[in-house]
């Protein structure tokens, strides 16, 4: 989070308080560079909605009562398309557009994504990544799960003893 978004959250959620410390209709003054940072953050969110909308409309008198899977794999060939040309502005329009669309014909909210991606980055940090290598994806690295046995093949005891070196010091999966 940028030090003005930090900002801008912490000041619009004191301003949501007012009413209950201040009380209903009373004026309080925002010092002006405030007041037009926060009226910029509420007019590029405008903008985002009236093209989000707009396509939206678009999107359903060109291509119906469709479901989400055909702009995901649209998405997927705009998305090599906007990895062989990075800087393209219009490629990553189109992936927006289409990430949109599909959220959209999913019925999933901004809400539900914004707490699945809260969520999903939880799970992220607690993952092992592999060395950076640009231009390459960077899978997580998963862990091996462990062979399930009821015998050591080297000492042959039962899952109750063991040799002490075997999967059976401790370690009974």
């Amino acid at each position: 989070m940028t030090d003005i978004t930090k900002l801008a959250r912490e000041r619009l959620e004191k301003i949501k308080s007012w009413r209950g410390t201040y009380g209903a209709g009373s004026n309080i003054m925002l010092p002006a560079e405030e007041a037009e940072a926060l009226a910029r953050i509420a007019l590029d969110a405008m903008d985002r909605d009236q093209v989000r909308n707009e396509h939206a409309e678009w999107s359903q008198a060109t291509f119906g009562n469709v479901g989400p899977v055909g702009p995901l794999k649209h998405l997927s060939k705009e998305a090599l398309e906007a990895a062989a040309a990075p800087d393209d502005l219009s490629e990553w329009a189109d992936m927006q557009l289409l990430l949109w669309d599909a959220q959209h014909r999913s019925g999933i909210a901004d809400e539900q994504i914004t707490q699945a991606m809260i969520e999903k980055l939880a799970v992220n940090k607690q993952r092992s990544w592999p060395e950076p290598k640009d231009g390459e994806p960077r899978l997580h690295i998963k862990e091996r799960p462990r062979k399930k046995v009821d015998r050591c093949d080297v000492c042959t005891e039962g899952a109750r003893g063991g040799c002490g070196t075997c999967i059976f010091n401790g370690n009974f999966e």
